[in-house]
Order: C-alpha cells, then sequence, then structure tokens
C-alpha cells in the first residue's frame, strides 16, 4: 500500500507528471469530437467508454482531459495500464492522485488512521473549483468499482469522471447508475464527415473506406494507408493482425466460434445459427458478444436481430471458409433453407449467389420466383443466377423460364425474351399434359415487355386485354399492368391518363405489398415531371420516393438504380452545382443496361451536357455514339432518333463537324410511334430546322420554324422545349429588326425558367445561340434588369391571401422582394438599383433571409420560398 511519507508524495507526482506528458502526446493530431465529452452529454455524472481496442477510447479521454483543462477546471488523468509504484492497489493509485493533484501538502502530512481513499473523498467535497477525473486502463476489481461507484454517488455536481476499461465488458455495475453515460463502438465510430476530415484521400477513396469499415478508427487509419480497394482491406497484414491479437484473443473459444460463425449467415439472428450450425446455445452468446464485448449491435428494426461491422464479418467470413472447408456450400444450402421457410426469397438468391449455384433457380416455386421478379425487383440478381441454365431447362420449369423472360426484358434484351415466350408456347402445345397458364403469366410478362422496349403502343393494348381477362384472379399481375400503363401514359404525356392509372395501379399494388411497382409508378410520376420541365416538381417527388418505404428505394438496387438515373436531368438543371463523376456513372450504368428509352435518352444527354461543361467534347461525341450503336443493337428507333437530333444540337452547339448533316431528318412516315411521342419529335425537328435557318441567316424560314416548334411543345406541355424555341425565336426576331417582339419572347422564357427551376436548360440555349449566330450577342448578354418584366406571380394577384403578408411569414415583405429579384438572377448590385438602396442594405436582408428560411446560399433560399409560396 501507499504510505505517507515524503518520498511516496515524491512518486506521485513524478507519475502525474508522466501521465501530463502521456496526455499531450496522445491527443496530438487527433480529431476533437464534441459528441463524446461533457459538451455532447451536459446532465452528466461520468462518461463510460465501453468497446474493443481500436476505438480509441483512449485518446478519447485524453482529449476529455485536455478539454476540462482548456475551461479551467481542476484536472486528474491517468491512464492505468502504465507502469506505477510497486505495492499500490489501482484504487489507493487514484485517491492518491487525486490528493496529489487538488492538496499535494495534504498528501506528505496524512494522519495516521485515515485511508488515502477517505482523504480524496473529503476533497472532492469540499472543493469549489470544478474538477474532471480522467482514468483510462481501468481494470474490474471489486475494490475498484466500489470507489468508482463512491465517487459517482457521494460527490458534488462539479465532481465528473470519465473512466475508460481495460477490459471488453467490465464495469457493468458502474454503467447502470444514474446519470451515467456509456458510449459504445456506435458512438465511437466515426462518421462520415470524420472520416474524410481524418483520412489523406480524395473525397471518394474516403467514402469508400468509411462504408467498408463503417468508421471504425483504427480500420480508418489502417486502410488509410494503403493504396488497396476498399473490399480488399481485409486482406492487409495489419487489419487482419488487429483482429487476432486485439479483437479475437480477447473473448473465448466458445464465443470465438460463434462469432465466426455468426458471421457467415445472412441474417445475424439466434434461431438462424441455431439452426444452420445444429447448436442451442446461440441466443445467450450472441448476446454476450453484443452486451459485454460491442462486437455486434442489435439491429433498429428488429430486436432479435444483429449487425456486424462489414470489414469485421469480411475478415471473419474468410475465417469460417479456413474453418469448414468444403462443407461451406452445405452451410450455404442450410442458410438458404432457413430463409426459403420463412418466405424471404430475396435472401435466398443473395445465398445462392454466394455458393455460386444456379441450379437452385429451378427449384423455385411459381410464387417465389414472381415475388422476386415482380413484387421484389430483383433485376440484377436473377439475372446472374439464371445465367447458368440451359434453355431446355428452362422450358420445362415454366415458371422459371416466365422469370427469366421478365428478368431478359428489363435487362433491354428483348429479342432473347420474344424467342423464350415463344419457345415456351411452342412447348406447351407439344407437351403431352397440355401444360396451361390459368393465371396468365406468359402473356403479361409479353405485354409488359413490349413497353420496355418502347412498343408502347401495343404494350398498352395488350396490358388492357390482360386486365380484363385475368385481372380478378391474378391481383399482382394486375398491379403490374396496371403500372405499366401508368408508365406509358407519362411517356406519352397523357397526365390526366397517367393520373387514373396511378391511382388503380396504388390500391392494387398496396393490397399485395408489390414494392416493384411502388418504384415504377414513382419513376412515371418523376417522368412526367420532367417531360413537362417542372423540375422543382420532379426534385421534390425524387425526395418522396427516396423516403417511401413502400419504393423500397434502399432495398431494391433496381429501383435504386432507376431513380439515381432518373435524378442525373434534376441535378443536370441546377445552374450552381455540376454532379460528381460518380453520380454520373451510377446513373449511366443503370441507363444503358437496363432503361427505357426515355430514361436511357435523358440520363445520356445529361451526361453529354456535363461533359461538354467540362470542356470533354470528345467523350460526349463518344456517349452520344455508343448511345446510337446501342439504340440500333437493340431496334429502338425512338431511341435512335431522339439521339441523331441530339448529337446534331450538340455538334452546331460545340462547332464540331459530323457526318449527321449528310442524315436527312425522320419524315412524318418514320413516326410510328403514341401521338405525343411523334408529336414531340417534330417538335425537336422543327427546333433543329429553325436553329439550321438562323445559322446560315435564312431569317424568314427560321422564324416560321421556330413558330412551329413553339406550338409543337406546346401541344405536348414540354415547358424546357418551349423554352428553347421562344429563345431561338427571340434571336431570329433581333436580327430582324423587332427588338421589342425578341425583349418580349426572352422575358416569357426567363419567367418560364424561373417557375419550372430549369436554369441549365436556358444557360445552354443562350450559349448555343452566341455559337451558331454570333449577331445575337447583344441581344443574348442583356441583364436581367434590362429586360421587361411581363408576367408577376399568381400570389401577387389582388385579393390572394399572400402568405408573405401574414405576421407569422418568416421574413418581411420587404426580404421577399429582395428574394423575388434574386429569383430572376439579379446581383446584390443591380438588385439594390432597382429597389434603390445601397449594396449593403440588400446584404444585410440576405442574411436576415437566410436566418428566416433557415437556408445555405441563394439558390436554396429561393427554392425554400417559392415552396413556402412566398414567392
Amino acid at each position: 500500500m501507499i504510505t505517507t511519507s515524503d518520498e511516496d508524495s515524491k512518486d506521485i507526482s513524478g507519475f502525474l507528471q508522466r501521465m501530463s506528458i502521456r496526455q499531450r502526446r496522445l491527443i496530438r493530431g487527433c480529431l476533437k469530437r464534441d459528441r463524446l465529452d461533457f459538451a455532447g452529454h451536459p446532465g452528466a455524472k461520468c462518461l463510460l467508454f465501453r468497446a474493443p481496442r481500436g476505438f480509441g477510447k483512449s485518446v478519447q479521454v485524453a482529449l476529455c482531459a485536455q478539454t476540462a483543462i482548456d475551461r479551467g477546471e481542476d484536472c486528474i488523468y491517468l491512464d492505468l495500464s502504465s507502469f506505477w509504484q510497486d505495492g499500490a492497489s489501482e484504487t489507493e493509485l487514484i485517491a492518491s492522485a487525486i490528493v496529489g493533484v487538488l492538496a499535494p501538502r495534504e498528501l506528505a502530512g496524512k494522519p495516521r488512521g485515515r485511508s488515502m481513499k477517505t482523504v480524496a473523498l473529503h476533497l472532492l467535497l469540499d472543493h469549489e473549483k470544478p474538477v474532471t477525473i480522467c482514468l483510462d486502463g481501468v481494470t474490474d476489481s471489486p475494490t475498484i468499482q466500489r470507489f468508482l461507484k463512491t465517487l459517482t454517488l457521494e460527490t458534488p455536481e462539479t465532481a465528473r469522471l470519465v473512466v475508460s476499461q481495460r477490459f471488453p465488458g467490465k464495469l457493468l455495475s458502474l454503467s447502470v447508475l444514474p446519470d451515467v453515460v456509456m458510449i459504445g463502438p456506435a458512438e465511437l465510430n466515426f462518421t462520415l464527415d470524420e472520416a474524410c476530415s481524418i483520412l489523406p484521400l480524395e473525397a471518394d477513396r474516403a467514402e469508400e473506406i468509411f462504408d467498408m469499415t463503417e468508421g471504425w478508427p483504427l480500420l480508418c487509419a489502417l486502410a488509410g494507408k494503403s493504396n488497396t480497394s476498399s473490399e480488399a482491406i481485409i486482406h492487409l497484414p495489419e487489419i487482419q493482425s488487429y483482429f487476432e491479437t486485439d479483437v479475437l484473443a480477447q473473448i473465448t473459444q466458445p464465443l470465438r466460434d460463434c462469432l465466426v460463425n455468426a458471421a457467415w449467415l445472412e441474417k445475424i439472428t439466434a434461431e438462424a445459427s441455431d439452426y444452420v450450425f445444429k447448436v442451442e446455445d446461440s441466443a445467450h452468446k450472441l448476446a454476450e458478444l453484443a452486451s459485454r464485448h460491442g462486437l455486434l449491435t442489435s439491429s433498429v428494426d428488429q430486436p432479435n436481430r444483429y449487425e456486424m461491422n462489414r470489414a469485421l464479418q469480411g475478415y471473419l467470413r474468410n475465417r469460417f471458409v479456413e474453418k469448414t472447408g468444403a462443407r461451406r456450400s452445405y452451410f450455404l444450402k442450410r442458410i438458404a433453407f432457413w430463409h426459403w421457410r420463412r418466405r424471404e426469397y430475396r435472401v435466398v438468391v443473395a445465398v445462392g449467389l454466394r455458393a455460386h449455384d444456379h441450379s437452385w433457380a429451378q427449384r423455385l416455386t411459381d410464387q417465389a420466383l414472381l415475388d422476386l421478379a415482380l413484387r421484389q425487383g430483383e433485376i440484377e440478381a436473377l439475372t446472374t443466377w439464371f445465367t447458368g441454365i440451359s434453355r431446355n431447362k428452362l422450358l420445362q420449369s415454366p415458371s422459371v423460364a416466365i422469370g427469366y423472360a421478365w428478368v431478359l426484358y428489363f435487362s433491354q434484351r428483348a429479342h432473347e425474351a420474344q424467342d423464350l415466350l415463344d419457345r415456351l408456347a411452342a412447348f406447351r402445345v407439344s407437351a403431352p399434359t397440355g401444360q396451361e397458364d390459368p393465371n396468365g403469366w406468359a402473356e403479361l410478362v409479353r405485354a409488359i415487355g413490349l413497353a420496355t422496349h418502347d412498343e408502347m403502343k401495343e404494350s398498352d393494348e395488350r396490358c388492357a386485354v390482360w386486365i380484363e381477362t385475368y385481372g380478378l384472379t391474378n391481383p399482382v399481375g394486375r398491379a403490374a399492368a396496371e403500372t405499366c400503363r401508368a408508365f406509358i401514359a407519362a411517356s406519352d404525356r397523357r397526365f390526366a391518363l397517367l393520373s387514373d392509372h396511378i391511382a388503380s395501379a396504388t390500391v392494387v399494388s398496396g393490397a399485395v405489398s408489390q414494392r416493384y411497382a411502388f418504384g415504377w409508378l414513382a419513376a412515371a410520376q418523376v417522368l412526367a415531371l420532367q417531360l413537362t420541365g417542372d423540375i422543382h416538381g420532379a426534385r421534390n417527388e425524387i425526395r418522396r420516393a427516396q423516403e417511401n418505404e413502400d419504393v423500397a428505394y434502399e432495398r431494391t438496387p433496381f429501383v435504386k438504380g432507376m431513380i439515381a438515373s432518373l435524378e442525373l436531368p434534376i441535378l443536370a438543371e441546377d445552374g450552381s452545382i455540376t454532379p460528381t463523376e460518380n453520380t454520373v456513372q451510377e446513373a449511366l450504368n443503370f441507363a444503358l443496361h437496363f432503361g427505357v428509352t426515355d430514361v436511357v435518352w435523358s440520363t445520356v444527354r445529361s451526361a453529354a451536357e456535363i461533359y461538354i461543361r467540362q470542356g470533354d467534347k470528345s467523350r460526349a461525341f463518344l456517349l452520344l455514339e455508343r448511345c446510337r450503336l446501342l439504340a440500333k443493337e437493340r431496334g429502338l428507333k425512338r431511341l435512335d432518333m431522339l439521339v441523331r437530333l441530339g448529337t446534331e444540337v450538340f455538334a452546331m452547339g460545340t462547332r464540331t463537324r459530323t457526318p449527321l448533316t449528310e442524315e436527312s431528318l425522320p419524315a412524318d412516315e418514320d413516326l410510328q410511334f403514341l401521338a405525343n411521342q411523334n408529336r414531340a419529335i417534330q417538335a425537336e425537328i422543327a427546333l433543329l430546322q429553325a436553329s439550321r435557318f438562323l445559322r446560315d441567316r435564312k431569317l424568314g424560314l427560321a422564324e416560321r420554324h421556330a413558330r412551329k416548334a413553339i406550338s409543337d411543345f406546346t401541344a405536348v406541355r414540354d415547358q424546357i422545349g418551349e423554352i428553347r424555341a421562344q429563345y431561338t425565336l427571340a434571336a431570329t426576331l433581333h436580327l430582324m429588326g423587332e427588338e421589342k417582339q425578341a425583349l418580349k419572347r426572352i422575358a416569357e422564357a426567363n419567367h418560364m425558367t424561373q417557375q419550372l427551376g430549369c436554369f441549365r436548360a436556358l444557360i445552354n440555349r443562350r450559349h448555343f445561340l452566341r455559337v451558331i449566330s454570333p449577331e445575337t450577342r447583344p441581344l443574348l448578354n442583356k441583364t436581367a434588369a434590362e429586360i421587361p418584366v411581363i408576367a408577376k406571380p399568381v400570389n401577387d394577384e389582388p385579393g390572394n391571401q399572400r402568405r408573405n403578408m401574414d405576421s407569422s411569414a418568416p421574413i418581411s415583405q420587404k426580404q421577399v422582394g429582395v428574394l423575388q429579384n434574386a429569383a430572376l438572377g439579379l446581383s446584390n448590385k443591380e438588385i439594390a438599383a432597382r429597389l434603390h438602396v445601397t449594396e449593403d442594405t440588400v446584404k444585410w436582408h440576405f442574411r436576415k433571409i437566410m436566418q428566416g428560411l433557415k437556408a445555405g446560399n441563394r439558390t436554396e433560399a429561393v427554392l425554400i420560398a417559392r415552396s413556402l409560396g412566398l414567392i
């Protein structure tokens, strides 16, 4: 035990000096995170850090000590994993350190009969200044538990503790006391922003490491020093050594075996573990691994299910393969059968892919297959699964053949799908038993598949017939057919009919829980808004889809990819940002492999615009050529026409030579699509011809075709097309000397742009016209202040109950006026001139606007104000 001699006092003083040096070095260059300190837990008496090694507990304890010092508090910092005086207990050392900091003289002159713990407690009771006691590497002896409990319960609020355990799962009695906040692995993990800030890497690479490690601090640090891919970091010797010596070595062999087995499961539950591995005690072991060791976490949605860190799971799966050898396939089949019995067919697909056993597809029941294909939309997984099955075997199992045809259609392999369905029909006729299809699945897949191949007129007719024939007996199929008809209505811009189909499909899809249908219904709504040019509305619809549980945005990769492809044109229309390369590639990868004509063209066009804006013309035209070759290969005539017209527009706007001008434009007899699809193409042709004539100074012809384009775009409610055509007509009128009419057209187009949010389309058209007709620059270079405002928002009409007049509005009427001018693209100086105020006054108004609307920038403020009806 520690005595009260002067020598012992010097020993404690020296130990505290060592601790001070240790504490300062531990925090050197480390990230300060207030959420892990008392700043994030102001009412706490004690912060208890409990996590395996490698989560930065020691660093956080040292940071808490530094924060206390910076606050001017007295601080006792001890790392009990270091060496201290022989014969001293952990409790006595802590008590001596408290006395040595708060009353050094009393340490040397302590009366006999009083223990150091008693002296320390009296000092804490009488000490007026706040005290923070930071203890790292604490063990779980009964004595230390009693002492820490006493410090927590019997000292004033001015004395606070920060404690980190040396071994996992210790100090349980302390964790249940009031005002003790336990900080575990989930809290100690880095957030994405924190990981990016500490990793000396590009943002994309840092994000990949974060996704794989889920923010595990030491894993992030080790992976950040390597150039390996995120998936390969589990093979780094440093990480493997860490898992072996610092993670697995801390738990008993039975728990270690249970953890390795759990990593092999698709969903970690005690019931699944008991069944797959034929054991009976998984529940207790999994609970101990979670609560005591922090290597598992309970799922938020399913309390009886556990989650495991991705990197740890990947490493342990490799350990499982080493441990089980050839029996790995046996265990995978047991996992698959476990989920099969529970009708979790999506998980069965995932396990089958892990097993590389495509023969399982032949054993799928009709219900399972159709659930995967129609209800859950597992297109990508099923594509891989079906690869190893011969055509002859497919025909022997009609449900598998129908499912594969569905997958082929949505993978843009329509000719193969049609051939397979034809062979299946012939096989059924020739079969001795005369196999039938009472639910009409084959006909439904063919009908919907025609729409994916852009044969929408025939698809719509066949879907209508199918609903009349099979709709009552097959509600899942009816939901799919109604959804298909909704998408067709959106593509043909029949918006009233679209609403009817969406309402019908939503009711039926909800009744049969058909998530895949909800994804396509959301896509139809977004597409309709895009085609009308309503970028504000499309952006809001995307957000609703991403947050809608029925859409299954996070659970279904196909739906997620489709939404990403539809979102790219919306992001590209924002005049202030440029989508990242990852965003562009994610959208293109889906669109070019799975997208239907409308999705493919809008994605490719937006990507090409982005590349041209970045100065990479060759990449843009290579993408356009790839898209056109793809259209010809798949037999998608409408896509071929759209790419042909769009490519010439890009070529004219970049002064790029192209052989397209030698090709004739599509004739009316070539347009054999839906009525409004035909009219939309005619509008694009008219606008292209107007641009050609404007370039060649044939102004009369340019005016005629520009007016025709406006008429056609208006007929199909394509407002972005109208804006482009209005600007083209304005440029023509300017060269014809009709300046007043030209300005009027520009004012109308600008007003529409503000209402719709299609800023990039306007910028692109102005640039395009400057290139093909430099003489129009005096008109096109006019500022917004020089162009008369020809229309006011509906909210400005007399008698309308304007929200911005309400005393409860978040910004004043003057600030609304400032924001309306900002929405027109005016600078602070231009706004000040219009409102007859100083530029500083405008800046002051903008600060108030940002605070009132909780916006981060002008664009966001305009969007928020518009959504609130203020402008």
